[in-house]
């Protein structure tokens, strides 16, 4: 008979407990600070070699651009980010690298690319471009296309946050949003000098909302990158066609 209450207590300490927690988290994450975007730029930024002799953006030009078709290597920055501001490291993963490939790849038909070379080179850490144009060198190509991203996650509550004290409302409510924002930047240098031919950068964003035990800052982060990664890598190869058009001139446009 001394059980009864006995169980009964723990189990009521166990339901406060929880209860507390899911208060907790519902007053922790409740306000909306959207993203900081001047401090993903910044980072971005900080490790980037700036050239002394080339444009930083803006349509190559003839004077500057390699000879067609050239040999490109493609290298994705591996980088750790500071967990604040909401800041994320972006993972590249082997599809990533393959569809950027596959973008590109048929620019080798179109007579701008005569070779796509993915360059991996565990010795280099972060964006040292010096490093990674030597290394593109190494390998006999004539630009290096260096991919970086950053990514940055905005997570708050709703109105329906009130009911994740019920417990079951923790599991059903749509209480919980999450923001996400990625940011993918290219620069393309020549492999000998310091020559930068050009720079891209594209945004995208992708937004969730459910339970607060549902929605996951990774999914959401993965959803931001694609966005972003499918706009950088259609306008890297149309900006990359460009250079054919720009050698032929106003006198060869009808070729």
């Amino acid at each position: 008979m001394r059980l009864v209450p006995a169980t009964a207590s723990r189990s009521q300490s166990w339901i406060c407990g929880v209860a507390a927690v899911l208060l907790l988290m519902n007053v922790g994450c409740a306000s909306r600070t959207g993203f900081d975007r001047e401090a993903m730029h910044s980072l971005l930024d900080s490790e980037s070699l700036v050239a002394s002799d080339g444009p930083a953006a803006g349509e190559p030009s003839s004077a500057t651009m390699p000879a067609l078709p050239f040999k490109l290597a493609l290298f994705f920055v591996e980088r750790e980010v500071p967990r604040r501001q909401g800041l994320h490291k972006v993972q590249w993963l082997s599809a990533d690298k393959d569809a950027l490939k596959l973008w590109l790849k048929s620019l080798r038909d179109e007579q701008v690319l005569s070779e796509l070379f993915l360059l991996a080179d565990p010795t280099i850490q972060g964006r040292d471009v010096k490093k990674i144009r030597q290394a593109a060198a190494r390998y006999g190509m004539d630009a290096v296309l260096i991919v970086d991203a950053i990514g940055a996650v905005d997570r708050f509550t709703n109105g329906y946050a009130a009911l994740y004290p019920t417990l079951i409302g923790a599991y059903l409510a749509p209480g919980t949003e999450c923001e996400s924002l990625v940011i993918v930047e290219g620069s393309l240098w020549d492999a000998r000098s310091e020559q930068l031919y050009l720079t891209q950068t594209d945004g995208g964003t992708w937004k969730a909302v459910g339970p607060a035990m549902s929605v996951e800052d990774r999914d959401v982060l993965t959803k931001a990158k694609h966005a972003a990664f499918e706009a950088f890598g259609s306008r890297v190869a149309g900006r990359l066609r460009a250079m054919k058009l720009e050698r032929r001139g106003p006198l060869d446009s009808s070729r």
